[in-house]
Parts: C-alpha cells; sequence; structure tokens
C-alpha cells in the first residue's frame, strides 16, 4: 500500500515541467499549465513555443510535477512525480478539445477562455506511459501499466 497518493500532489498543482527534443537532438525544459482527466493531462501551447514543433515531431517526452521549494520540508527530498508519455495533438473543436478547454477554464478562469480563441495555441493530451513518484527517502513508486506500486531496490 502507498503511503501517499501520487494523484494528490498533481491536483495540487497548476503547472508542468515538461521536456522536448528538437530535431537536432537539444533538449529544451520549460512548464506548462495543465488540467488532468482521467489520468490524461492537457496542455495547451502557443506555436512559438519550441515545444509545440518538438512536441508535433515526435510521439513521446517527458514531463515532471514537483513540490513547491517553500512548502518542502527537505530541499533534498522535494516530493516529485515524473512521467514518460505519449502526445497526441488534439483538433480544434473537436468534443475532447472543447471538453478540455472548458476544464481550463473551470481551472483557470476567463483566462484560458482566451487562450482557446487564439489560433497559434495547440492543445495536446499527454497519457502517461510510464513514471516514478519520490516522497522522500525511502518512499518512491514506479508507475505502470496505469497505476503506481511500490519502486523495488535495483530497478
Amino acid at each position: 500500500m502507498l503511503q501517499n497518493n501520487p494523484w494528490d500532489l498533481i491536483d495540487s498543482l497548476q503547472s508542468m515541467i515538461i521536456s522536448s527534443v528538437d530535431a537536432e537532438g537539444l533538449a529544451h525544459t520549460s512548464y506548462a499549465p495543465f488540467i488532468q482527466k482521467d489520468q490524461i493531462f492537457y496542455i495547451s501551447i502557443s506555436a512559438m513555443s519550441s515545444h509545440t514543433q518538438n512536441l508535433l515531431q515526435y510521439d513521446k517526452t517527458s514531463i515532471l510535477f514537483i513540490e513547491d521549494e517553500s512548502k518542502s520540508t527537505n530541499i533534498f527530498a522535494r516530493k516529485r512525480i515524473s512521467f514518460i508519455v505519449k502526445i497526441e495533438p488534439i483538433k480544434r473543436n473537436s468534443i475532447i478539445f472543447n471538453g478540455a478547454m472548458t476544464l481550463f477554464e473551470d481551472k483557470f478562469g476567463e483566462l484560458a477562455n482566451i487562450y482557446k480563441s487564439m489560433p497559434d495555441f495547440q492543445l495536446f493530451a499527454l497519457t502517461p506511459l510510464s513514471g516514478r513518484a519520490i516522497f522522500g527517502f525511502g518512499q518512491a513508486y514506479e508507475y505502470k501499466n496505469g497505476a503506481f506500486g511500490t519502486l523495488s531496490v535495483g530497478k
């Protein structure tokens, strides 16, 4: 049984750190506000972002959720969850697009509605394939097959 629920940490946050790789193999790291529904994350990012082209070019990337430094009791053991995710661009005005944008507005207010109307913003669905959650020393969990479980030493 898990001592901590990784989804509670994710639900307490408003943004994720996202890493992508460009055509030259160079890594790019930034952040994006997100919403989550049924363990799928959605981000809406501008075409001007280096991530947009990277996410359109490749079908997987890495994301990170990390506890705020000001809330951490030990800076060396901040609670964090990382996932390798499958990337899927979502077509504008599709059922998924409209549903996700409603969730963005519920979470972030009217500003999210402005992004919905901006043609350079692309919505992506990020589905976790694998991952790890670290909640302190001796509190590591592995995400696979759609669930978190205790991480064994040596993995």
